[in-house]
């Protein structure tokens, strides 16, 4: 039976359900840092978008922070979960194709779809993920016409970090997002509970990930249901509420930033080496402890003759 890796975050611990088993190792220590936000809209800040009177957001002062990090560590992803092709005054114009310019200048690594990704039509966020440098990560957004998941997305995605200082972490990830139950989109959505569940079994069983990322868009209280029902994801990027939060019920922690680059999450993870070690008849005893046995065992004969 398997153990599953342990991560650490620096507001909780993370992790998948443990098993016992004979004797269970894992890889040497890792660790890896992750830059993340969502629901951006907004090529310069807003202009009530203040915080003691000062201009907060935009993604032109988030590109130094991605630079900082990766240059600080080499184990090191950007994600964004989802909404971004509208709204705003721009998107009218230019269908969500100028904040892909914003995203590409951050190096995202994993994106998922949020409910504005539709806002213009099939074809158009196929012309933004065309232009993306970045996989958009979708397993439960089919089209109706084919049925077939949304085209220029994947399910899910893999990646190996390798630094001669951080270790080695073989990640995967995959994205879900809420039913809009809009047939005008040309879209349908199967249950993202479900979705999720097929993609972490692969990830885990196939691909033999150190740990599992889910992207996901959806309300807080659907996020609470998802981190207790999908057992084996380590950490929840989502998106859709605009608010800031790190929350768990008891399952695996889930994150979301403040819209429009208001505030991004900086999470480091490391991945711990652990053993359950079995403790079997061969093993040999402690010779003074087991005179303790002995003195407790004369006084239950005693008692007991």
């Amino acid at each position: 039976m398997q153990l599953a890796v342990l991560f650490s975050l620096v507001a909780g611990v993370l992790g998948a359900n443990c098993a016992n088993s004979s004797v269970v190792t894992r890889a040497p220590t890792a660790s890896l840092q992750i830059l993340s936000y969502n629901d951006v809209y907004e090529m310069k800040p807003e202009d009530d978008a203040t915080q003691h009177g000062v201009l907060v957001g935009g993604p032109s002062r988030v590109v130094p922070l991605v630079h900082t990090m990766r240059k600080n560590f080499e184990n090191s992803l950007v994600i964004f979960a989802g909404d971004t092709m509208s709204p705003s005054l721009w998107s009218g114009q230019f269908k969500g194709l100028q904040m892909i310019e914003a995203h590409n200048a951050l190096n995202v690594d994993f994106a998922c779809l949020g409910n504005h990704e539709f806002d213009f039509g099939i074809d158009a966020f196929l012309n933004v993920s065309k232009a993306s440098k970045f996989p958009w990560l979708n397993a439960n957004a089919y089209e109706k016409a084919t049925g077939q998941l949304l085209r220029e997305t994947t399910p899910h995605a893999v990646k190996t970090l390798t630094s001669p200082t951080m270790g080695t972490i073989k990640i995967g990830a995959f994205g879900v997002m809420y039913d809009m139950k809009d047939d005008s989109k040309g879209m349908y959505w199967t249950d993202p509970i479900a979705a999720a569940k097929e993609q972490v079994k692969y990830l885990r069983e196939v691909e033999k990930v150190d740990m599992v990322i889910a992207l996901t868009h959806q309300l807080w209280d659907d996020d609470n249901r998802f981190s207790q029902d999908v057992k084996g994801v380590d950490i929840i990027y989502g998106g859709h509420d605009h608010s800031a939060m790190l929350q768990s019920t008891f399952g695996a922690w889930y994150l979301k930033s403040d819209l429009n680059f208001r505030s991004v999450w900086f999470a480091p993870f490391i991945k711990q080496s652990h053993k359950n070690l079995a403790i079997t008849g061969d093993m040999p005893t402690d010779e003074a402890f087991e005179g303790v046995i002995a003195t407790y065992e004369a006084k239950i004969a005693t008692l007991f003759n």
